[in-house]
């Protein structure tokens, strides 16, 4: 059996496969020098980018392992034709969920909006002789729809109970019992925008999901707030714009995004001015890149090796099919 690391090895990386070896010293890791000769013995890849091109030369090639949550940049096609196996890693979903709460908090909170006001000597509330319609909303008691109960959606539930909300989840598929601390499940979008005070996508971007809330969904959200961190797309983006512009959606906090800078350190976000609106709280997609988020990867990652290489299983097996 061959291991090939078609990825950047710090210490880390490099202490944990150093273990591997230890602990199956007959299995061959290759962690430099990726030659023709190291991808035509290979069994197992992991790195968080594979080309096509990787992948015909990996004749053996059974399992490839990504560092990450997302699979859609993968060669999925050849993948599917080759019958290879894919997993993936969540080592980002607490602080993701962290991010959204954070979020969250911001918008209602009017965390940027009171920060930046000070900063130039304005006031807001009581202090000033400002009535509640000038101050803060807690949500206490409000109404959470979290679309993607998975592991970011169940970390997500489980910060957000303490506030006393009540946590509704979605899913595509049923499940037989409701994960605590959600009050239920449903497997409708309608359903779970209906009465919904805030919507909270934590969801991938898969043939599913793109575009799953449009200018209908968004307008039976009217009043009501939008939290993205699963993927832009997963919300057209000009009923996004069209929506906070107009006012059907009262606010959004948004880290994905439709555009990127590649490569700069500027550019807008979206096609769409959507980052100029005064109703949005704005996050450059950093929600799951943390230290502690790239370390749990890691021993995610290398878990996966360890787990195929004495059980022929995988920690998070994906379907390539379904793009996640």
């Amino acid at each position: 059996m061959t291991v090939i690391y078609l990825q950047p090895l710090n210490a880390e990386w490099k202490e944990q496969i150093e273990q591997l070896k230890r602990d199956f010293p007959g299995t061959r890791f290759v962690t430099e020098k990726h030659d023709q000769d190291s991808l035509l013995d290979a069994e197992v890849i992991v790195g968080s980018h594979v080309s096509a091109e990787q992948i015909d030369q990996a004749k053996k090639l059974k399992a490839i392992i990504v560092p990450i949550s997302g699979i859609t940049h993968l060669p999925l096609d050849k993948i599917i034709s080759r019958g290879i196996r894919v997993a993936n890693t969540h080592g980002n979903a607490r602080y993701v969920a962290e991010r959204a709460v954070a979020l969250i908090l911001a918008f209602y909170g009017k965390i940027v909006e009171y920060h930046n006001d000070l900063v130039n000597e304005r006031w807001h509330g009581f202090w000033v002789g400002k009535g509640l319609d000038d101050t803060w909303d807690s949500i206490h008691g409000k109404r959470v729809s979290i679309l993607g109960a998975g592991e970011i959606g169940k970390w997500l539930a489980r910060f957000l109970s303490i506030f006393d909300v009540e946590l509704i989840g979605y899913k595509r598929t049923p499940v037989d019992t409701v994960p605590p601390p959600f009050a239920r499940m449903v497997y409708s979008v309608d359903e779970a925008l209906t009465g919904a005070d805030m919507v909270v996508i934590a969801l991938p971007l898969t043939s599913h999901t793109r575009g799953l809330l449009g200018r209908r969904e968004l307008e039976k959200m009217r009043g009501k707030v939008l939290v993205n961190v699963g993927r832009a797309d997963v919300v057209d983006e000009k009923a996004l714009y069209d929506a906070l512009k107009e006012g059907v959606l009262t606010g959004a906090a948004l880290d994905p995004w439709y555009t990127y800078p590649d490569g700069k350190t500027s550019g807008a976000p979206a096609h769409f001015p959507i980052h100029t609106l005064p109703n949005v709280v704005l996050s450059p997609h950093t929600a799951g890149f943390t230290a502690q988020a790239a370390s749990e990867n890691i021993r995610q990652a290398n878990e996966s090796v360890r787990r195929f290489l004495s059980q022929g299983e995988l920690l998070y097996e994906t379907s390539p099919a379904d793009a996640y």
